[in-house]
């Protein structure tokens, strides 16, 4: 089967075959180049695709698998470049061959296109790559054609593509632009430079109509079976054209020939008419009924405007063209103004178009047509159309929502307004809530913060009243010291009630029960009055259906419960009158009960006043004759307390008369343990004293122990002083920024400090002494106005010792000085008689602990080291030598050298008892550099030499 021919220079006629090999005709006789496996020289491949002569006259050839060959005529032997030789091409199947006008040799392949440059002589290679729009379209190459201005172009499976010389980059034209199919299977230029290519699909002629240098603008005119074509589908490489400029184009059922200049052409523009208008899919005619409403008066090809409801919005119009030479091949453009701007293509076949849901407004739409030959009637036919809105979008439903909005905006702006108001008015009360409770806690911390100053001076009366009180053996005079005492504690109970008050401010009260006897707790409270019914020539009486009570009460809420009672019913009652206190036990199957009755003869309280006397700061209208001295806050505090006992109380009252104030308290029963009591052997507190002080003396080597006041209050300083300095060597500090460096200098055995003090107060000084590792050893007391448990909870969570309100009984202040002290000192003793140092074992602060575990961890890492120095440990552990052995020697009992000593020993029994080296072996393993003196420091700490240890050890 011929599948190529080709003419040379020398009028030969060179025709290629299918399997059939590569033949030569003169005219006289055929010469035939077959494939021969077993030459090399000879044809690539029996199936010869291409024949091409370039401007050199050399004959190129291209096979169907055997790749591109080069003829050599003189000796009939061939060349090959194939696909994965050097400056090949890439590709054993050959589809097209031309000779550019530069001399440049192109190659089609079904992997691009093989450039062979004139110059270079080498293959430059162009194929298809992905994302990349500018590449070759397609690497399936049919045909390769220059055309008469130089352009090369270049048809593929996949489009016909233009190459730009300049870029080196491909423009593509395919069925998008007006290709009748992508595949170009042929390319021929005719006489006036247009260019025709056979497809699949018919033959197509490509008119350029600009060319820029940016891009190539075309028309497509495309010949089917209806204008005379054999056939639809045309052949690879059969196409050619003539001398005199005919066009031949073959396919599967012959071929056309044809001089494109005598192809006639319709200029006639055809005329377009509207032929319909449906609606729903439904052909509305004129003067038809819809719904109630004539939408068409006419025909739709006369009518100029129709005008739908906004429920009818959903249309199609038909249209035809007026051209009826090959009607099929007319085209057909529309566009709806009003909806859009450009042109779109139209159905040829079925010539209509539907619109669907368009939103109310006037549109036109407009329709063009083309005839076969694509001659546009630029006129075209148009009718205007108009979609009214429904109800809610008219005008006048516009209006209504204005106003509607309007209204609803003032109405908004109204409440906005007056809520703003009251916001404002909110706003402006809150604030002054928030100015009177602020004006309310100033008041209260002032009355706290001179309760608190009162305290001190309380103490310095009642503290030296205690021991006068001791010391006192005349009855006169110690009824006197007691009376004093009694009224000093009577203040101490007003300034409390001020702290009370304050407490109850903030929520800070709790309920704190104890064992005791109520029955005789209640009497001696009650019996603290008789001075003062003395005074005021009132009678006090007291009766209880009971003798004792032994029960678990809070002795402090019941003490200041009776104490306000009592207070006021002496407070209003006049000279010569009576009060009397009347406790009963009431029992039954649920509970327990005491109700404690205070009555008086005063001058009662009125029956439209009664509700309100638990008020805060209530006060009752009095006779002139009586002084009020009351502040309003007793009865409150009173109440609250038998709350928070979980009591009640009540008061009835009659003017003139007097009242009766009835309190109802829980009581709770002690419980016993099952078994035989506990008893405890206890010594006497002068046999304990004498005990501690021996203890003390002897750890102190004669001198007595150092105790450091820290106190800004120079009276009560010097009262603490004076009675310690007979136990205690005592040194001062007005303020914990000096007592802090009279710490660190001197190393006290125990510090007192004040809480309230300038400068630094007791919580900053504690805290930072608990935090220093040279004085954190150091057992703290503070001493405090402040009586609340929070505060109390602080001072023991920053490492405080012990922690005593003021006013405090002295011989409670001077035992917790003894205890810590004596604690301390037993610590040291306790730890003189260990073997060997080990931090676990020591009673410390945290930061002690972690200071001996870190002395001790050193020690252990150098043990070895002979040369390692009490200088190089307080080194590492980043304190001076002084403060090093005046820190070890207070929490170990040893000296700095003794520690490091004992730390060696004991390594050295463990190597003794556990290995197998030798006693002079295990002394320099320790770090002793002589075995006689490890020898004797081995016996004092074990009373057994080293030899006789190990020896005892590895028999047992």
């Amino acid at each position: 089967m011929i599948v190529s021919l080709c003419i040379d220079h020398e009028k030969k006629l060179w025709v290629g075959t299918y399997y059939g090999g590569l033949n030569s005709f003169d005219g006289k006789s055929f010469t035939r180049y077959n494939h021969d496996p077993n030459n090399p020289q000879s044809l690539s491949d029996a199936s010869v695709w291409e024949i091409y002569e370039d401007s050199s006259d050399r004959l190129w050839v291209g096979t169907l698998s055997g790749g591109l060959d080069l003829l050599d005529r003189r000796t009939k032997t061939f060349s090959h470049y194939r696909s994965g030789d050097l400056n090949s091409v890439q590709s054993l199947y050959i589809s097209a061959i031309t000779e550019d006008g530069e001399g440049n040799l192109w190659v089609g392949t079904d992997l691009g296109i093989a450039v062979l440059q004139r110059e270079t002589g080498r293959f430059v290679q162009y194929i298809n790559q992905k994302n990349e729009p500018t590449s070759l379209s397609n690497n399936s190459v049919i045909d390769i054609r220059e055309d008469s201005k130089g352009r090369i172009w270049i048809g593929t499976h996949g489009g016909l593509n233009l190459f730009d010389k300049s870029k080196k980059t491909f423009q593509l034209f395919s069925e998008s632009d007006g290709l009748p199919h992508n595949s170009i299977l042929t390319i021929q230029e005719d006489n006036n430079g247009n260019l025709w290519m056979g497809t699949p699909n018919g033959i197509s002629n490509m008119t350029i109509l600009s060319d820029s240098s940016h891009s190539l603008k075309v028309k497509f005119k495309n010949y089917d079976e209806a204008d005379g074509l054999q056939g639809k589908q045309f052949n690879e490489n059969a196409a050619f054209r003539t001398s005199r400029n005919e066009l031949i184009f073959g396919g599967a059922n012959g071929f056309n020939i044809f001089k494109p200049e005598q192809l006639g052409m319709n200029k006639n523009k055809p005329q377009v008419i509207l032929t319909d208008f449906q609606l729903f899919n439904k052909s509305i005619k004129a003067d038809e009924n819809v719904d109630g409403e004539i939408l068409l008066s006419k025909a739709i090809s006369e009518s100029p405007h129709i005008t739908l409801p906004a429920n009818k919005n959903v249309f199609s119009i038909e249209f035809a063209a007026l051209n009826f030479f090959h009607p099929e091949k007319n085209e057909y453009k529309y566009r709806l103004e009003g909806f859009n701007t450009d042109w779109l293509s139209a159905d040829s076949k079925s010539r209509r178009v539907t619109f669907t849901n368009l939103d109310a407004g006037d549109y036109t739409f407009k329709i063009i047509a083309a005839n076969n030959d694509g001659v546009w009637n630029e006129e075209g036919a148009s009718i205007e159309i108009t979609v009214l809105p429904p109800f809610w979008k008219t005008r006048p439903a516009v209006v209504l929502y204005f106003i509607t909005v309007i209204i609803a905006l003032l109405i908004v702006r109204k409440l906005i307004q007056q809520r703003e108001q009251m916001k404002f008015a909110i706003q402006q009360e809150r604030q002054e809530a928030i100015r009177m409770h602020e004006l309310d806690m100033m008041k209260i911390k002032f009355f706290t913060n001179v309760s608190h100053e009162f305290r001190t001076p309380l103490t310095l009366i009642l503290t030296p009243m205690e021991k006068l009180l001791k010391q006192a053996n005349d009855a006169e005079q110690k009824g006197q010291f007691e009376l004093i005492q009694r009224n000093g504690k009577r203040l101490l109970n007003l300034v409390n009630q001020l702290l009370d008050f304050r407490k109850m401010e903030v929520q800070e009260i709790k309920f704190s029960p104890s064992e005791g006897d109520m029955i005789k707790f209640i009497k001696e409270t009650v019996y603290s009055f008789s001075d003062l019914s003395e005074k005021k020539h009132i009678k006090l009486d007291f009766h209880s259906s009971l003798d004792s009570l032994e029960t678990i009460f809070d002795q402090d809420k019941v003490e200041k419960i009776l104490f306000n009672l009592l207070s006021n019913a002496f407070k209003f009652t006049p000279e010569y009158g009576s009060v009397s206190v009347n406790v009963m036990f009431q029992e039954d199957q649920n509970s327990k009960r005491l109700q404690i009755k205070v009555t008086d003869t005063g001058i009662g309280i009125a029956p439209d006043k009664l509700d309100k006397i638990f008020d805060r700061f209530f006060q009752n209208e009095l006779p002139k004759s009586m002084v009020n001295q009351g502040s309003g806050i007793g009865l409150s505090i009173t109440k609250e307390f038998v709350k928070i006992y979980g009591g009640s109380i009540t008061v009835e009252s009659e003017l003139e008369k007097g009242s009766c104030f009835t309190v109802i308290l829980p009581v709770s029963e002690i419980t016993s343990h099952a078994g035989s009591p506990l008893v405890e052997t206890l010594l006497t507190p002068a046999e304990v004293e004498a005990d501690e002080i021996r203890l003390l003396v002897n750890q102190s080597g004669g001198q007595k122990p150092l105790v450091l006041l820290i106190e800004d209050n120079e009276d009560f300083r010097f009262y603490l002083k004076d009675n310690l300095k007979l136990t205690y060597d005592i040194i001062e500090a007005r303020d914990g920024q000096e007592g802090f460096k009279k710490a660190v200098t001197h190393f006290p055995d125990l510090i007192v400090s004040d809480v309230m003090m300038p400068e630094m107060n007791g919580l900053e000084l504690c805290r930072k002494i608990k935090s220093d590792q040279r004085v954190s050893h150091i057992p703290i007391i503070l001493l405090t106005a402040r009586t609340s448990e929070e505060q109390r909870l602080e001072g023991f969570e920053i490492g405080a010792d012990d922690y005593i309100n003021k006013p405090f009984n002295f011989e409670l202040l001077e035992s917790r000085i003894r205890n810590l002290i004596a604690q301390r000192k037993k610590l040291h003793v306790s730890l003189s008689k260990q073997a060997g140092v080990k931090a676990s074992e020591l009673n410390i602060t945290s930061l002690d602990e972690k200071f001996i575990q870190n002395a001790i961890r050193y020690v252990e890492e150098n043990v070895s080291n002979a040369d390692y120095s009490v200088e190089d440990l307080g080194r590492a552990l980043g304190i001076s030598r002084a403060h090093f052995y005046k820190k070890i020697v207070a929490l170990t009992g040893k000296s700095p050298l003794e520690f490091m000593r004992a730390i060696r020993l004991q390594q050295a029994s463990q190597l003794l008892e556990k290995s197998q080296l030798t006693v002079a072996e295990v002394a320099y393993k320790v770090g002793f550099n002589n075995p006689k003196y490890f020898a004797k420091y081995f016996k004092e700490m074990y009373h057994v030499l080293p030899s006789a240890y190990a020896a005892g050890k590895r028999r047992a």
